[in-house]
């Protein structure tokens, strides 16, 4: 009656292994695509940046253009050009064109971003003061206020 039960076990443990190691292969061929490359950061840091500039401008008093009118764009790099451009990390840099109200002049601030694995970033500011490489602004009534666009904060979905 043993060899039975072993012979009749030993299907059974080759099924679970079998179905243990489908399961890990589907666990892992999700892991593959993260969705967390330039393409999806800069779609999602563009809007966010020209949002808090409008707001930055209304801190300011000064006039207030609409965040469309701004048409800004990014361009997100991970570590050198050599790496991969995905994944998640703190070695994200983006680089934020936009045009100024009034002459429309193109401009670019600069961000260190931090990138993590659910698709929320933390972006710090590194270009002109007047835009994001100061913490404070001068706002109506010369008063100093927090600048909402020396840190930029976001998320995206990486489904």
């Amino acid at each position: 009656m043993s060899p039975r039960l072993t012979r009749r076990g030993q299907p059974v443990r080759v099924c679970a292994a079998l179905l243990a190691a489908g399961a890990v292969a589907v666990g892992v061929s999700g892991c593959g695509g993260t969705g967390l490359g330039a393409d999806a950061l800069q779609t999602s840091i563009a809007p966010t940046f020209a949002n808090l500039y409008v707001r930055q401008q209304a801190v300011e008093g000064n006039p207030v253009p609409a965040a469309r009118d701004l048409h800004a764009r990014a361009t997100c790099t991970k570590g050198t050009p050599d790496e991969t451009q995905s994944g998640s990390g703190d070695d994200w840099v983006c680089d934020i064109t936009f045009l100024v109200a009034g002459p429309a002049t193109p401009v670019t601030a600069i961000y260190d971003v931090t990138l993590q694995t659910d698709g929320c970033y933390a972006a710090d500011g590194d270009g002109p003061a007047s835009v994001n490489g100061s913490r404070t602004v001068t706002g109506a009534g010369y008063t100093q206020r927090l600048n909402p666009l020396w840190l930029v904060d976001g998320c995206f979905d990486v489904g």
